[in-house]
């Protein structure tokens, strides 16, 4: 029976693995960018530069960290897309069960 709403339960999965691997890379790209520490310091300018180099450094470091919730969104994404892509199997496999039980093997 077509309802015109069909899920791709292989696909589904698959698609959840890539969100999952795209939140870890992410997260990755964020310690890296962490590790390397503070923007501004590899100016090394006592001028006017200088008095800037500290609220640059803030700014970077709060745009990372603000950046840092993505990633956990992002692999949370894939996680609700497995999740979902399993309970829809789930349901459909109880559907043919009760079918079959209800009305035979030509309903299922």
């Amino acid at each position: 029976m077509e309802s015109g709403l069909e899920i791709v339960h292989d696909r589904m999965r698959q698609d959840a693995f890539r969100m999952r691997v795209h939140g870890d890379d992410y997260a990755s790209a964020l310690r890296r960018l962490r590790e390397r520490g503070l923007g501004g310091a590899a100016w090394q300018d006592d001028g006017l530069l200088g008095m800037l180099a500290g609220p640059y450094a803030e700014c970077t470091l709060l745009g990372v960290e603000a950046l840092a919730g993505l990633s956990a969104a992002i692999g949370d994404t894939g996680d609700g897309l497995g999740r979902a892509s399993a309970r829809v199997a789930e349901a459909e496999d109880a559907s043919r069960s009760l079918s079959r039980d209800l009305y035979g093997e030509q309903w299922a």
